[in-house]
């Protein structure tokens, strides 16, 4: 998976903030509360499963559903609704 189709779909569909640090690093607020974040090194051209995998738990998603979410099939409606129950089951 190229980073930079993961960097556009973080930015542009999710609406992540994007910062520059050692790494190149995505925080996404939603309701004033920091919901997700997540990385890329600035050498990374293609991720490896690993990854893809580790950038997945970060956007508390399964990693088809983080493949989905790159890949335009998971809306910016449908991840910030999943978000949202899971941090409505995380108060319980």
């Amino acid at each position: 998976m190229k980073t930079r189709n993961v960097d556009r779909a973080l930015v542009q569909k999710f609406g992540f903030e994007k910062t520059e640090t050692h790494h190149h690093v995505y925080r996404l607020w939603i309701d004033g509360r920091l919901v997700a974040r997540t990385f890329i090194s600035h050498s990374e051209r293609e991720l490896s499963r690993f990854h893809v995998s580790n950038m997945a738990k970060q956007m508390k998603l399964s990693k088809a559903q983080f493949i989905d979410a790159v890949e335009c099939s998971l809306t910016q409606e449908a991840y910030y609704q999943l978000l949202r129950k899971r941090m409505s089951e995380e108060k319980s």
